[in-house]
């Protein structure tokens, strides 16, 4: 009767410390997150780096998430949708997708931001950037990190007629199969001149 009482105190011993192996075998192994296949961006920091007592460059970093991991391009991407065409006289892209990331530039005048728009056009001002391929390795793709640009606004490089010192940038991005994040803007960023 002690054998058949100490074999199932035992079978009970290890069942109980089978179940909670697995358990925290469980809990430990991490959850892969899920993102939406369509990029989602979010402001993180904006700061000023300045050369001889004025802002010449502005650092601007956001986070970003895709479920596919379709974020980037490479340097061989340059086949339609990606194919460099530019308008041979003013020199803009006539190819919105050759470039992936894109900065638009709003002024305070007078109390209000407004899009700054180029004397002789009609479109809104934007910097545009092509981000370098970030798909990951493996199975998985979902990624997620953050993006740093640099926009020069030393004051040779600044482009608006206004002697403005207050700004907000807006910033969108494309993934390779088109899809557009959402749209973020700094907060209000003061140059020094």
């Amino acid at each position: 009767m002690l054998f058949i009482k100490s074999l199932f105190l035992n079978i009970n011993y290890k069942l109980v410390v089978g179940v909670f192996s697995i358990f925290f075998l469980a809990q430990s192994c991490k959850e892969r997150e899920i993102y939406s296949n369509i990029p989602q961006i979010e402001y993180k920091t904006a700061y000023l780096l300045q050369n001889a007592g004025k802002d010449s460059l502005l650092k601007l970093v956001f986070t970003f998430k895709d479920g596919d991991g379709d974020i980037g391009l490479t340097n061989a991407d340059t086949v339609f949708p990606f194919n460099p065409k530019f308008d041979s006289i003013s020199g803009i892209s006539l190819n919105k997708y050759y470039f992936n990331c894109y900065v638009s530039y709003k002024e305070k005048i007078e109390g209000t931001f407004y899009n700054y728009i180029p004397v002789g056009t009609t479109d809104t001002f934007e910097y545009n950037f092509r981000i370098q391929n970030l798909t990951p390795e493996g199975r998985h793709k979902a990624i997620r990190g953050d993006i740093e640009l640099d926009i020069n606004i030393s004051p040779s490089q600044r482009i608006s007629l206004f002697n403005t010192d207050t700004v907000i940038y807006g910033v969108y991005i494309f993934d390779r199969q088109l899809n557009k994040s959402n749209i973020i803007e700094t907060p209000p960023i003061i140059w020094r001149r």
